[in-house]
């Protein structure tokens, strides 16, 4: 097999990580030899500081750089989709830019699969000066998301690994817009390889994952994992119509006795509780019908406006004459 061929492409995601594209570029170039690297593939998540122009510096450098950029933030998860459209190698390694994903693990990463592993994924055993409200939540994502999902996902997993060729191809052929791809890669079923690493802290900028984009990554994990949310709340109204009707029963069974019921805070008990498990029903519901919604429109899952190649999925590409005029 010829060394392109066998070469595999890094995928990186950049929001506002202006001040960290050189830093990985370089990382990168010190833990792998160039012939085990086809590309580097950056891409721009609507950047709104001068990460395309530090991307764009480093292609004049390299010929590998290769840069994808949004016309505006359409989150994490679709810059990593997009990078793996774009990419070309046999195998596909994604990581942030933010260097908590530490460079030094690629070369075990590309070991392992060329010891025969699809999957390669990094397990992370602990951030660095991480505060405990994320640890917490982190572990409670991993419970909540192993207890509902059909495709149960390592626990601690993140989105720094390795996959083969082949599943990539699998990945690209789901037409979710709102994919949760760690949860993909565990649905699709192919054997994995797990190594394990400590996440250092992030050296400059800031995070892009609000509190706000994290509950938004959630929602989306569990109900494009599973439909169990759905059934459980069916199996908790069959339960409360139940017990409603034998409240019914005793009611009439009263009545005909001669003894009138009473008990005015049982029946607002009741009341309150059939309207709690209602409107959470109809939450349920209304997250999986907006998922419908959002599959039916047809809308792209991200616009490219600059790739030095076209895209070959799901994304729309505009020509960039077409931005100039307006």
């Amino acid at each position: 097999m010829p060394a392109a061929a066998s070469a595999v492409s890094i995928v990186i995601p950049a929001y506002n990580e202006e001040s960290n594209v050189r830093a990985i570029f370089e990382r990168i170039q010190r833990s792998l030899p160039p012939e085990e690297v086809l590309e580097i593939v950056f891409v721009d998540d609507g950047s709104s500081d001068g990460t395309a122009r530090r991307v764009r510096e480093l292609r004049a450098e390299s010929r590998k750089v290769r840069l994808v950029r949004f016309g505006r933030n359409f989150g994490h998860q679709a810059a990593l989709l997009a990078g793996l459209e774009a990419a070309r190698g046999a195998a596909v390694i994604t990581l942030d830019c933010d260097l908590q994903h530490p460079p030094e693990m690629l070369p075990h990463m590309v070991r392992a699969w060329r010891s025969g592993a699809p999957v390669v994924q990094m397990v992370r055993l602990q951030t660095q000066g991480a505060g405990l409200f994320k640890r917490i939540a982190s572990r409670l994502f991993y419970r909540l998301i192993n207890l509902l999902s059909e495709a149960p996902v390592v626990k601690g997993a993140a989105d720094y690994q390795l996959l083969d060729r082949k599943v990539v191809s699998g990945l690209l052929s789901f037409r979710d817009r709102q994919p949760f791809l760690r949860g993909l890669v565990a649905w699709l079923g192919f054997p994995s390889v797990q190594l394990e690493y400590s996440a250092p802290p992030r050296t400059a900028g800031k995070s892009g994952y609000s509190l706000r984009k994290m509950l938004r990554l959630s929602a989306q994990a569990i109900t494009g994992l599973s439909s169990a949310p759905l059934r459980l709340s069916f199996y908790l109204g069959l339960v409360t119509a139940c017990g409603c009707l034998s409240f019914c029963a005793y009611a009439v069974a009263r009545f005909v006795a001669g003894r009138t019921v009473q008990g005015w805070t049982s029946v607002m008990v009741v009341l309150t509780f059939l309207g709690a498990v209602q409107l959470v029903s109809v939450g349920v519901l209304g997250e999986y019908i907006s998922r419908i919604f959002e599959q039916t429109r047809g809308m792209p899952r991200f616009v490219v406006v600059e790739s030095d190649e076209p895209s070959t999925g799901g994304g729309e590409q505009i020509d960039q004459h077409v931005l100039d005029r307006e």
